[in-house]
């Protein structure tokens, strides 16, 4: 009797320790309030702020106002830092572009919801919308920003002009036994709470590598987990964002006829480019480029070759546009356009000719 009483002081005891240190290491991080977004402009560490019905949105808006504007959708884990090195060459074409921090990441909030579909398409329609964004936008989102910017093309047609998906998910992502630890109720929980920065700053270390400039890559991403809730935030994520499954929202891409890109890294290990067969059949107008030595980090371990075929995806677009009739209808048949190979290039980069369409293999 005395043993078993022994072993249920032990087993409680254990019981509160697990939860002090869960309680804990939530308090460790300062929260992510008005006072610390202050100090992160004061220090020039931000760009703007909106409040939004759901939630403040950390945003970076540039280039000419009455230019097209390209609405930049960032992935699962690293911030809008990804796309920095696109502001520059898009807005000197003449764009005006928009990024921006998804709830849980970056500097935006950690709302107390759950991470689903509907929180991230209801806060980019709200983002749009408090900004004033009275005309068509062309859309790029990147991994887990793909599915977020088919899901809202596919929920709001006529506010899209055009789409550009790299390496999406919503079709599937690689097998991560680790991941699928996470997503057990509890223990996930609690690996998240207390070694969750652990975790992400080694992914993050070995990703920063492939970026141009890899201290300020890793700087902006280590500036997101000094606040509380980003951890919590992924983990609901993968608890219940369609990473997988979102077939139905790039059925209906399809079925509207929009102009889509794919750019793909042949090999991506994160989401797999067989995956590019299942959008190309979901999705038949789609271009596809990709590229065999590129992997799931091409968006910003190579920023010049997709920034230059989003560039010529969107020129097409404002040919389109251009050469309109009335009603907005084009004047005539649009001309098929192809790209030629860059015989000086290691890569097949976007030209003024246009774009190819490359079927991949299925494996």
């Amino acid at each position: 009797m005395a043993f078993v009483k022994g072993v249920a002081i032990i087993g409680l005891a254990l019981i509160l320790i697990i939860l002090m240190s869960f309680w804990a290491a939530g308090r460790a991080r300062i929260p992510l309030d008005a006072e610390a977004r202050a100090t992160l402009e004061a220090e020039g560490n931000a760009h703007d702020f909106i409040t939004l019905p759901s939630g403040t949105v950390h945003y970076r808006l540039e280039g000419p106002e009455a230019g097209p504007v390209v609405v930049l959708v960032h992935g699962f884990s690293t911030p809008s830092i990804v796309w920095d090195d696109y502001f520059a060459p898009l807005t000197q074409a003449g764009y005006r572009v928009l990024s921006y921090d998804n709830f849980g990441r970056g500097l935006s909030d950690r709302p107390d919801a759950i991470y689903d579909a509907d929180l991230f398409d209801r806060q980019l329609a709200e983002l749009i919308e408090a900004l004033k964004i009275n005309r068509r936008v062309d859309l790029v989102g990147y991994s887990m920003g793909g599915a977020i910017a088919t899901i809202f093309t596919s929920r709001h047609p006529d506010q899209v002009r055009s789409l550009t998906l790299i390496a999406p998910a919503g079709l599937g992502v690689a097998r991560n036994e680790n991941a699928e630890l996470l997503t057990r109720p509890l223990i996930g929980d609690w690996i998240v709470r207390l070694f969750g920065t652990r975790i992400f700053y080694s992914a993050a270390s070995q990703e920063a590598v492939s970026a141009p400039n890899p201290g300020a890559f890793l700087s902006g991403f280590n500036r997101q987990l000094e606040y509380r809730g980003y951890g919590d935030a992924l983990l609901s994520t993968m608890r219940h964002y369609p990473l997988t499954g979102a077939d139905a929202a790039f059925a209906e891409v399809g079925a509207s006829g929009k102009p889509v890109l794919a750019i793909w890294g042949e090999a991506d290990e994160t989401v797999p480019y067989k995956n590019a067969t299942r959008l190309m059949e979901l999705i038949p107008q789609a271009q596809l480029r990709s590229y065999p030595s590129a992997g799931h980090n091409i968006t910003f371990a190579d920023p010049g070759l997709v920034t230059g075929l989003i560039e010529g995806f969107l020129r097409v677009q404002d040919a389109r546009v251009t050469s309109a009739g009335p009603g907005g209808k084009p004047r005539g048949p649009m001309t098929r356009l192809e790209s030629r190979r860059c015989g000086s290039c290691s890569h097949d980069q976007a030209n003024e000719d246009g774009f190819e369409v490359q079927k991949p293999s299925a494996e």
